[in-house]
């Protein structure tokens, strides 16, 4: 009975791993590497957990290679950021992963550049994104 009980309670928390939101980017920009990664939350969700990966191409598929990182974001709609620090080049693929309890998001990648660091900052958006959509 107990095995039956834990099976289930892994199964349930699985399946909302399998219904994230994933977002999936080539990093590009002018720089070469970059030494931060920072996801900022615009999305009137709080209080949930993103997971980054760093993606390998293999045919149409991308595969989950490595973690990245986890970043975990409190508030809501007022730009809370959560940053995480590691040498990504250009052209590598990230993968990050929104829980599903946040609803739909899009997302914009913008590449900042100062003096110390060069950040890859992913703020995520309420809503589908309007592009390739009529205005």
């Amino acid at each position: 009975m107990k095995k039956i009980i834990i099976s289930m309670l892994c199964a349930l928390f699985c399946i909302g791993g399998l219904y994230a939101e994933k977002i999936r980017f080539t990093v590009g920009g002018s720089e070469g590497r970059y030494n931060q990664i920072k996801v900022v939350n615009q999305t009137k969700a709080s209080n949930f957990d993103c997971i980054a990966y760093f993606l390998d191409k293999d045919g149409e598929k991308y595969i989950a290679r490595e973690p990245l990182g986890a970043f975990h974001l409190d508030k809501t709609g007022s730009r809370d950021t959560c940053t995480n620090i590691k040498l990504i080049t250009q052209g590598e693929h990230i993968g990050i992963l929104v829980p599903d309890e946040v609803g739909p998001v899009s997302y914009v990648v913008s590449y900042k550049d100062y003096p110390l660091f060069d950040i890859i900052e992913i703020t995520l958006l309420d809503g589908e994104s309007p592009l390739g959509k009529e205005f």
